[in-house]
């Protein structure tokens, strides 16, 4: 069994809803791989946690303190304000031309070095190389698939 098919097994197993033929098999990969053994660990210490903690409910004066942050660092010219002196044109020009230059190489040097299989286009590329695919077939509302949308930002 590879580990992202025993991972997909271990979420379904935390939401009790693997079969016992499948549990086998995923105790017999936890017992042989001690990385899957690890992510089980961690996973059920964050749902113990997550069942543990109480329900966070923002303050009444949240909004308004946040709006007020908001408006001071605005104020201020905000987090990366710099003096003129800094920034001319001809050095904006120049650090765009090195930002373009150095990611047109690293584009040719990924380039060469994909395989045939790899999806065509780019967001399925950043999703196969991150991961994200990894518990796409779990029912939506299993520990793995809301994990999954926590990461992807889906959730707040």
């Amino acid at each position: 069994m590879r580990c992202q098919k025993a991972r997909r097994y271990s979420s379904l197993a935390m939401d009790d809803r693997l079969s016992p033929a499948l549990q086998e098999k995923l105790a017999a990969h936890l017992q042989s791989c001690s990385s899957c053994r690890e992510w089980q660990e961690e996973q059920s210490w964050l749902q113990r946690l997550v069942a543990a903690s109480p329900a966070l409910e923002p303050g009444p004066g949240l909004q308004a303190a946040v709006t007020a942050r908001v408006a001071s660092a605005s104020a201020r010219g905000g987090l990366l304000a710099f003096p003129a002196v800094f920034v001319s044109p001809a050095l904006l020009r120049a650090a765009a031309l090195l930002v373009f230059v150095f990611s047109a190489l690293f584009g040719l040097f990924l380039g060469a070095r994909l395989e045939s299989g790899v999806p065509a286009n780019g967001t399925a590329a950043l999703s196969q190389a991150l991961n994200l695919d990894a518990f796409a077939d779990l029912p939506g509302d299993s520990f793995g698939a809301v994990y999954e949308r926590l990461l992807q930002g889906e959730i707040r």
